[in-house]
């Protein structure tokens, strides 16, 4: 027996990631030595412990190829004391090539407690890793990049996120497979996104599109300001033993006034989740990472925002306070997919509509189910509820649903507790 309980042990030890003995780098604010100093540390893998004040310049970027783990310090009051200032793409984990899946899972990056000013794009950008965290980390200030990526104002979109994952910008044609996969992790950071021109900068949060088989959570992190979308995750696909799933929770988000009418009019908007690029596999049981979405607060301020904007089935989204600015063609919740489940969240302010739910290309927004939902203090424009798919119900009292659907129904049954049980029994 005690033979078995080693051998487990031993087994648990090896399948965990090595980091090797920590190195700790202090900051001289000299770019050149700066940037050179955690290059190395980082080339060695293991854990860095950076220390004071960096500034990586203009264009200041690490490449992170191998397993870390990069700690900064904490004041008394969580506030993190490591400061990197500056750079272009700061914290950067490169595919093996741009243009074409890899052959193998990418390092497993761990950042935690660092203050990044001033970067240029974003300053944590990860499309290669085999698993990542990010944690107590705040962002400011950063300076929007021009991308690649084509939208109907130019050739080159103007582009800043508090954090990236996946490929979007180095390989914006599609996803790689297995570029971002294993378990990802980001909480309790703090985005502050704000841009001189929202209305023509995509501006994010958290980004994290193209991932494969990635088991994901986002959760207590506070992003504000952001021109586009607070959280976007999209086409996140399972991988071949049906592994992945997303859980975006607790998170508060308030965006900006103005947003960029990219890809679409509506924006700038509080968390978009499913399938956009290949609504196909928003559709496709074998194929899509099944959402939860709770405990979200949203505050949605643009004319054309939306709270939560689904483009999947199956999600399920559950005690989510959405605030609305009073766009007159703004939207609480749009739900695009069927057989979701919604329940006890509440939609208050002024917009055109509460509840949305409406087919998009794949996606047939059937046989969805919202209960409870808390419109009291919410005045439509045009409405509180519209249903546009077929079958789907929604549970508790609406004054006012419009029904462009089939078989769409409502239950008029308000929420209930069960009696103490009788200790007789």
């Amino acid at each position: 027996m005690h033979r078995v309980f080693f051998s487990l042990i031993l087994v648990l030890l090896l399948a965990v990631p090595a980091f090797a003995d920590g190195a700790v780098v202090t900051g001289t604010g000299d770019p050149a030595m700066d940037v050179a100093n955690v290059q190395a540390a980082l080339d060695k893998g293991g854990t860095v412990q950076l220390r004071g004040r960096f500034d990586f310049g203009e264009d200041g970027r690490v490449k992170i190829t191998k397993n870390v783990r990069i700690l900064g310090r904490m004041d008394g009051s969580g506030e993190p004391q490591t400061t990197i200032t500056g750079g272009d793409w700061t914290f950067y984990s490169p595919l093996p090539v741009d243009t074409a899946p890899p052959g193998k899972d990418g390092p497993i990056i761990v950042v935690r407690s660092l203050r990044f000013d001033g970067a240029t794009g974003t300053p944590l950008h990860f499309p290669y890793v085999g698993g990542l965290e990010i944690g107590d980390c705040v962002v400011t200030n950063v300076i929007p990049k021009n991308t690649a990526i084509t939208w109907s104002q130019g050739d080159s979109l103007p582009f800043q996120a508090g954090i990236v994952i996946g490929n979007r910008l180095v390989h914006p044609k599609g996803g790689l497979k297995g570029a971002v996969t294993g378990t990802v992790l980001i909480e309790n950071n703090r985005l502050e996104m704000i841009n001189d021109h929202p209305e023509e900068t995509a501006g994010y949060g958290v980004l994290a599109d193209w991932t494969t088989g990635a088991e994901m959570t986002i959760r207590n992190n506070e992003i504000h300001r952001t021109s586009r979308n607070g959280i976007e995750v999209l086409d996140n696909e399972l991988d071949a033993k049906a592994k992945g799933f997303i859980r975006i929770e607790s998170n508060r988000i308030a965006t900006d006034d103005e947003g960029i009418a990219y890809p679409n009019k509506f924006g700038p908007n509080g968390i978009v989740c499913g399938w956009y690029f290949d609504t196909k596999g928003g559709a496709d049981f074998s194929r899509n990472s099944r959402a939860v979405i709770t405990g979200n607060s949203i505050e949605a301020r643009g004319e054309e925002s939306i709270g939560l904007l689904l483009y999947a089935n199956d999600i399920v989204a559950t005690c989510n306070d959405i605030i609305m600015g009073g766009g007159r063609s703004a939207r609480g919740v749009v739900q695009t997919g069927s057989r979701g489940f919604f329940a006890n969240n509440r939609v208050r302010g002024r917009a055109n509509y509460a509840l949305f739910c409406y087919p998009f290309e794949a996606l047939t927004a059937t046989a969805n189910t919202f209960a409870w939902t808390e419109l009291g203090l919410f005045t439509g424009f045009k409405g509180q509820v519209l249903l546009g798919g077929r079958v789907n119900v929604v549970v508790g009292t609406v004054p006012s649903l419009i029904d462009h659907g089939q078989g769409n129904r409502v239950v008029d049954c308000q929420p209930c507790a069960l009696p103490e049980a009788d200790p007789d029994y």
